[in-house]
């Protein structure tokens, strides 16, 4: 993996560790209703879970609680990568980076929206540190980077950050 790439998927599947995964186990409150209604579907690339989504009014109220808790998170930071954590990472708990590491393990395997989003976020968010480095220290000390809670710090006080890190942050 080269250095780009592995800041890309340290940087964006960070912001995916807050994800909670709808575990596909024995123990996942979809399971039955996956067997039930996605029995004959392929596992892979998010195919089940779109099965069950289309299913919606049909499932079982705790799996559209396992799901809706999912899709919640994922769209914290972006969904582009809800599908592959629901493939690859269903029985990874959240929280301590084991996500990430997850994902990171599987990169070659990620979907390519995934991937993409990951080099993206990787892109902004090496843009606002190198931009915004200065304005960190002033505005917001105290705050340690990680979870977006920085970039929130200096998005509230972007009408005092320089024009550097506010261009950086739009």
């Amino acid at each position: 993996m080269t250095t780009t790439v592995t800041r890309a998927v340290t940087i964006a599947i960070g912001a995916c560790a807050s994800l909670a995964p709808v575990a596909a186990s024995a123990d996942s409150a979809c399971l039955p209703d996956a067997q039930k209604f996605c029995g004959p579907i392929p596992i892979g690339e998010g195919r089940v879970l779109t099965c069950l989504k289309s299913r919606w009014k049909d499932l079982s109220s705790a799996c559209q609680q396992e799901i809706q808790r999912i899709e919640n998170r994922a769209q914290q930071v972006n969904s582009a990568c809800a599908q592959d954590v629901w493939q690859y990472c269903a029985n990874v708990p959240a929280g301590q980076g084991r996500i990430r590491t997850c994902l990171w393990s599987r990169w070659n395997d990620l979907s390519s929206t995934c991937r993409e989003e990951a080099a993206r976020v990787a892109e902004k968010t090496k843009k606002v540190a190198e931009s915004c480095a200065a304005d960190a220290a002033a505005l917001c000390p105290g705050v340690q980077p990680g979870g977006g809670f920085l970039y929130l710090c200096l998005k509230s006080f972007e009408s005092k950050a320089s024009s550097a890190c506010r261009q950086a942050l739009r």
